[in-house]
């Protein structure tokens, strides 16, 4: 659903605003979509985790190789 189609992406912004009812929600989509988008909405309502910024910490266990890739590649 991510692809553009407008019809489809109002009919999701009206089910997460509640005002399309699950039924109503899978006449028009299908079954399937129609199960995305309630466990989207389900993780959406969800509490955001509580995690820890990273330590600043060596993530390589061993000595890192590095690569010469010439004074004339932009990468």
């Amino acid at each position: 659903m991510s692809g553009g189609d407008p019809l489809l992406k109002a009919i999701a912004t009206t089910y997460y605003t509640a005002g399309l009812a699950g039924d109503q929600l899978t006449a028009l989509v299908g079954a399937t979509s129609a199960r995305r988008l309630r466990l989207l909405k389900a993780d959406l309502g969800d509490e955001p985790l509580d995690l820890a910024a990273p330590a600043d910490s060596d993530i390589y266990e061993r000595d890192v190789t590095t690569v010469d890739t010439g004074d004339d590649d932009d990468c």
